[in-house]
This record gives C-alpha cells, sequence and structure tokens, in this order.
C-alpha cells in the first residue's frame, strides 16, 4: 500500500481517539462541561429548576396534608348523626312565623271553622258545607276538601303565599265537586287573628259571593 496514505488513517485514528475520551470524560463528570464545544451538553440544573423543583416537592407535602385532614373530616363526618327538625302539624299559627313569612309553620291540616253556603246558578238550590278543610306541606303546596250537610264532596288543589301583610290561599281554578259540578273559584286572603288563628274572607269573582271563614288548627284525627 503507498505510504501516501498510512499518515493520514494514523491521525485520524488519533483524532477519534481523543473525541471518544473527551465525551467519555463528559459523561463521567455529568455536570458542568468545560470543553465549550461540548458545553451545551451539560445536563446540571440550574438555579431556577432547582427552586422549581423544591416548590414541587413542597407542594406535594401540602398536598398531602390536606389529604390526610380530609380524610380525618369526612371520618368525622360520618360518624355524626344529624337529625332534621321537622315543622310541628299540631302547632297553631305564631306571630313570629307569620312576620316571617315562614310558610312551613301551615305545615299539617286546618279548618275553615264557619258554615259555608252555595246556591246552584241554575236551579236555585241552596247547599251547606260544614266541613272545609285544607292541608299544605313545608312549602305552602296543598290540597283542600269541602264536604256538605248532604255528604257531597269537592276537593282540589290550594296553595298559600305570603303578600304584604296578609296570606293568600291561592285556588287554581273551580273546585271540582263529586256530581259534576263545582264551586266557583275564590279570592281568599287571610289575616293574623288571636289565639294562633287567622281570619280569611272569601270572595268570588264570578258572583260576586262574599263570605269571611275562620282558619285554625285543624283537630287530631
Amino acid at each position: 500500500m503507498p505510504r501516501s496514505f498510512v499518515l493520514p488513517v494514523t491521525l485520524g485514528s488519533l483524532l477519534l481517539l481523543a473525541l471518544v475520551a473527551t465525551l467519555a470524560f463528559a459523561l463521567l463528570r455529568a455536570c458542568a462541561l468545560q470543553f465549550p464545544p461540548l458545553a451545551h451538553l451539560s445536563s446540571c440544573a440550574g438555579p431556577q429548576r432547582l427552586a422549581a423543583l423544591r416548590s414541587v416537592d413542597e407542594l406535594a407535602m401540602v398536598r398531602s396534608d390536606l389529604e390526610r385532614r380530609i380524610f380525618e373530616l369526612e371520618r368525622e363526618l360520618g360518624a355524626r348523626q344529624c337529625t332534621a327538625i321537622l315543622a310541628d302539624p299540631t302547632a297553631p299559627l305564631s306571630e313570629e312565623g307569620w312576620n316571617n313569612r315562614d310558610l312551613s309553620m301551615l305545615y299539617g291540616c286546618w279548618s275553615l271553622d264557619t258554615t259555608y253556603r252555595t246556591r246552584d246558578v241554575d236551579s236555585g238550590e241552596i247547599r251547606t258545607y260544614d266541613q272545609w278543610q285544607m292541608c299544605f306541606d313545608t312549602k305552602g303546596e296543598g290540597t283542600q276538601v269541602m264536604r256538605s250537610t248532604d255528604g257531597m264532596v269537592c276537593e282540589g288543589s290550594v296553595k298559600a303565599r305570603f303578600s304584604g301583610d296578609g296570606l293568600g290561599l291561592i285556588e287554581p281554578g273551580n273546585l271540582a265537586c263529586a256530581d259534576g259540578g263545582y264551586i266557583h273559584r275564590r279570592d281568599i286572603n287571610c289575616v293574623l287573628a288571636t289565639g294562633g288563628k287567622a281570619s280569611c274572607a272569601t270572595f268570588q269573582p264570578e258572583t260576586n259571593g262574599e263570605a269571611t271563614v275562620g282558619f285554625e288548627r285543624a283537630p287530631p284525627p
């Protein structure tokens, strides 16, 4: 082989060995390569990265503490027994509840204690209803039933709503009766009276009929 090719090959081998040695040295140091052309290969974390890593560790500890506290609180809550305070279905009307517009005080059933008379607009027949009862839930949604002395039953829905200083008992429409007839819808407005009762004025827009009835807690069945 001509000698003109020996020296370049030998020189190239030496340069390759030098490069390999340099890279090995860099890998062993792991950080801060000092050889300028290879400085960008440094794996050392800078101050900002180290601070971020510390912050992550601190947040992980905080999270662990919070998760432990949540577990403890859930265990305490699970051990407690909560008892809901229900409205008393036998309590009379109270001035405090009335002034606070507390519909839950109406929970249960109420009697409208005056004799109520209706007249058939076609036949002129007079019918006397001596029983009129309304029952409500704690939100003022309810039902009503009227029974006449001759056994007729009329029933439907009713709702209670405070307006101004009074309590309105709202009928959605005419009150249907078992014989296919009905009692005309009434506007019923009540004011608080004494002794845990209310006084209610009723007005039938279609007939201009008016009446006043008492409103008090119904006796137990």
